[in-house]
């Protein structure tokens, strides 16, 4: 089954998906699948459209629309599973680009409610710390006419990129809404690779987790009952596809 399918299945016939929260838990999952070179679904997967900001505040959000997000075509995409972090480009829309990268950044101020733009290029979380020093925040987007004020202000500044406070948490999320941060991938994943994986999957021979094709049909682990705790799964099944 895919992925989207497997989750179907778990619910209906178990309770979800499985979630990994220790290596135990992910080497019984090895000892009791097949002893084949194939890939098995799990419950994790990557919420492409999770994007948050860094300025987090009800107040702050109040009357204005906190999902005001203006894409730049194609995106986000998530390239090389490596673009978590958000520039405007061109001053006017968001492109994600890896966290790492050095840009020009773009701070707010509440307490005169101002927009300041900082020409050293830093990493995105080294713009954001510098925000927090200095101003409020990295600059949130709220509506059209702060969006008219941020063009104004990067006006004539002749940056490409300049970092804002939107960003995500890759790989965050598991089926059954329980969290985990314990990980086992493979060296070189997750990589999304052609920009379409955001399933997570385990690999029966190797124990070792990537990233996969949401509609590629393999098979899945459920589990039985509640997690009791963050080392214990009650019961897990291997399911075919």
């Amino acid at each position: 089954m895919n992925w989207t399918e497997a989750q179907s299945y778990c619910r209906e016939h178990f309770t979800d998906l499985v979630t990994i929260y220790n290596s135990d838990i992910n080497q019984l999952l090895v000892s009791i699948g097949p002893s084949i070179n194939a890939w098995t679904w799990i419950g994790l997967y990557n919420d492409r459209y999770s994007w948050k900001w860094s300025m987090e505040g009800k107040l702050f959000y109040v009357g204005s629309k906190h999902e005001f997000l203006i894409w730049a075509n194609g995106q986000p995409d998530c390239l090389n599973a490596k673009e978590y972090c958000v520039a405007l480009q061109g001053q006017t829309q968001m492109n994600d680009r890896p966290c790492g990268d050095s840009y020009p950044f773009l701070c707010y101020n509440a307490k005169n409610t101002s927009y300041i733009l900082v020409k050293e290029s830093r990493s995105w979380s080294a713009a954001q710390s510098y925000c927090r020093t200095y101003h409020t925040d990295l600059t949130s987007i709220r509506s059209k006419e702060e969006k008219s004020n941020i063009t104004l202000t990067l006006n004539g500044s002749g940056v490409q990129y300049v970092w804002i406070g939107l960003y995500m948490d890759p790989w965050a999320f598991w089926s059954d809404n329980t969290t985990s941060t314990f990980t086992n991938w493979e060296p070189s994943e997750p990589n999304n690779g052609n920009s379409v994986e955001y399933g997570g999957a385990l690999k029966l021979m190797a124990g070792k987790w990537a990233d996969g094709n949401c509609g590629v049909r393999v098979y899945f682990f459920c589990f039985t009952g509640e997690v009791q705790n963050a080392n214990t799964v009650r019961s897990c099944h291997h399911v075919k596809h």
